[in-house]
Order: structure tokens, then sequence, then C-alpha cells
């Protein structure tokens, strides 16, 4: 099985060369992420894998417990992509921060030869056979947190079941979101399963100054924030958003849609020098959402006006922001449900739906705290996964 998968990999590389020297995306990173390191190399209690931004974020609180029951604990942090290295180089600047090797037997080999750690750690459902299979191997515990399987990739695990569960055996633990996540693990063949919460919920909001005046910008009117956008919704929301009144910040999810978001309205772009009170803001840079949230008379949350999974909710509500998302929050399905439940979100239709909600917001102060209050509750009693997961990680080091 694992000739199979690692010829495959070769085949996948060769065909897709031309593709990446062209967009030359990981062209500067290649070596690193096929194992070669700079400096010497180092042993390291803990591996922890994020993919990008969102699951590094979610990774701090676990990274806060783990330190407060080990501290001095050495900590490699790996992502796949460039705005998570960029996040977790702030977040944790007391870590060895680099790249998850590509899944070559080469590559895992050289990183574990390198970083030597005795515990694996992936946040969310990274499941890569040769990482995990060498890993195993070389007498490294893992561990697999915050999991979750999406409506979308289930039917994926159950068509290959007898190649996933094989991989997923080798795990010590699975520390799936909630009852159903642990049920489709159970169901793709994992052991060791066990329901520890969603992480996210122990998200803390960063209380750091921006590095701009935004209520300068805004010069007295209210804030209102359209959180990472996906294509589709700019288009829709803008004319629907921009006639309230209200400074409006949006913040598009990928980095490479900033140049035509900014071409859908007159924005300031925080990129670059700010004029006074400009009618809306384009947040193209990495990192400031969650600090600019805490601002907001209420926000959306993108990715649910279009099907692309959504995005989380709980930086805004934490910071006891009214909130509202879209239908399409399959990715964040616990999450949604709880704070629907609750009453500390609301869900809409479309670009019309979140005008009226934003207006209702701005105009009825009572609603507006109501609702923030609720938002803020939610998420304090729903935290707990991070010490859970931390503990589990401890206990994987005796």
């Amino acid at each position: 099985m694992y000739l199979v998968y690692e010829v495959a990999l070769y085949l996948v590389l060769l065909l897709g060369l031309p593709f990446f020297l062209l967009r030359g995306k990981y062209t500067s990173t290649f070596a690193v992420r096929m194992g070669h390191y700079p400096g010497a190399a180092r042993a390291h209690d803990v591996w922890i894998h994020a993919v990008s931004v969102g699951e590094t974020l979610a990774a701090k609180p676990v990274v806060d417990r783990l330190l407060a029951l080990r501290p001095g604990i050495s900590i490699v942090f790996t992502t796949t992509t460039a705005t998570g290295q960029a996040q977790a180089k702030k977040l944790f600047p007391f870590a060895t921060v680099t790249y998850f090797p590509l899944d070559f037997s080469v590559a895992v080999k050289r990183f574990l030869e390198h970083h030597r750690p005795r515990v694996f750690a992936a946040m969310e459902t990274e499941i890569w056979p040769n990482a995990t299979r060498l890993s195993a191997a070389r007498g490294v515990r893992l561990l697999l947190a915050n999991g979750r399987i999406s409506d979308r990739s289930f039917p994926r695990y159950r068509t290959f079941r007898a190649i996933v569960a094989r991989v997923l055996r080798h795990y010590d633990a699975i520390l799936a979101r909630e009852a159903l996540d642990a049920e489709r693990f159970r169901a793709i063949g994992a052991a060791n399963v066990e329901v520890a919460g969603n992480v996210k919920f122990d998200y803390v909001p960063d209380e750091r100054p921006l590095e701009f005046d935004l209520l300068a910008l805004a010069n007295g009117r209210p804030i209102v924030v359209l959180g990472s956008t996906m294509e589709g919704e700019d288009e829709a929301l803008l004319p629907a958003v921009l006639p309230l009144g209200a400074f409006v910040v949006v913040a598009p999810r990928k980095p490479d849609r900033f140049d035509a978001v900014a071409g859908l309205a007159d924005f300031a772009r925080r990129s670059s020098p700010l004029p006074p009170a400009p009618r809306a803001l384009l947040l193209d840079t990495i990192g400031e959402l969650a600090r600019v949230y805490r601002y907001a008379t209420a926000a959306f949350i993108g990715g649910s006006l279009v099907p692309t999974g959504g995005h989380n909710p709980i930086e805004a509500a934490a910071a006891g922001v009214p909130t509202c998302f879209g239908p399409h929050m399959t990715n964040f399905r616990e999450i949604a449900s709880v704070f629907l439940r609750d009453g500390a979100a609301r869900e809409v239709a479309n670009a019309n739906d979140v005008a009226a909600f934003l207006r209702q917001m701005i105009d009825d102060e009572a609603a507006r705290k109501a609702m923030g209050d609720r938002a803020r509750r939610t998420v304090a009693e729903n935290r707990g996964a991070a010490e859970r997961t931390a503990r589990r990680i401890v206990e994987l080091l005796q």
C-alpha cells in the first residue's frame, strides 16, 4: 500500500512541477519541505502541526496549557501554508517553526532525524500516511487533536476505509470535536477515539492594540465587519451593506483576492497609507482581523453564503460582537448549531438578510447588547477542550 502511495506522490510531483514553477508558490520553500533544514539538529518534546492560520490560532490555547502543565517543554510547530507560518512565528516565538514535510518517505525521515519529536499532535484531520507510519516506527506517540470529518470528506474516507483504517490505527488517541465526528472516525476504522470538545471555543481575544487607529478612520460611524469573505460574497454584500452608512471593514479570506476585492468599492487599503475618514477599509493584511472584531457593532462571517463550508465565528463572538452567517457552515457545523441554539448568532440566507441584520444591530442597542452577551456566554460555557488536549499530550510524554 505504502509503495503505491509513494509512487503516486512522485507522479503528482512530476506532473505538477511546471505548474508549481510557473506560480512560484513553493519554490522558495521546497528544500525545507523536502527535509533540508538550516541549523543544527535538536530534539523536541512535541511536534504540533496546523495547516494554516485558523488551525494555528486554534492551537494557541493548547500550547498555552502545555506550557502551564510542563514549563520548558520544547515544541516544533509546523504549518503547510505561508500565512500559517507567519502566524505561528508571531504566536510561538519560543518554538521551532518550520514547514510540514512533503509526505515523501525521504522528507519525513529527514524531518524526524533533525527535530526528533517524542509526541506528534496534528490539529484537525491531517492524515498523512508516511508521516504517520514513519513517526510510529520511530516510537513517536501520535495524537489527532480537534478531529473532525466533514460531510464532504466522510464518503471518500468510507470508500478507502481499508487504507485509512491502517493509517489511523497508528494513533494513540483521536480526540474528536463532537459525538458525530467520533462516530465517523470509528466508522472508517479508527480506534482510541474519544470526544474532547472543540478547542476553538478556548480562543481568548487578543487584547493588543491595533497598529492603526480604526476609530479615527470610522469617524464616529458604527463599524461593521465582513470577515473571511470568499469569492462571490463581496460582490453581493457590498452593494447591500455600503448604503447602511456604517464604516465597513472587509477582510477577504484569501490574500490572492485582495486586489480583486479592492476594485469593488472605494476602499482604503490597510497595506497602504490610510486617508482620513475613508468610506470603507480593505483589511489586506494577515493576522489583524481578530483584533478588529472587538471594535465592531456587528459582523458577518464569510464562506457561508457560498458553499465553501464557512469560517469560525468564535473570534467575533468571544469579543461580544453580534454575528451572522449563511447556511453553508458545514466545516463549523457544531459551532454554528451551538450559537444558533443559544440565540448567540443568526443564520441569514443572502446579502439582503445580512444588511437587515447589520441594520438592526446598529439601530437597536438593547438587541445588540443581548446578542453580544449571549455570544460571550456561549463561548465561555463551551471551553475546556484545550485543557483536555494538553493533558493527553502530557500523558503521552510520560
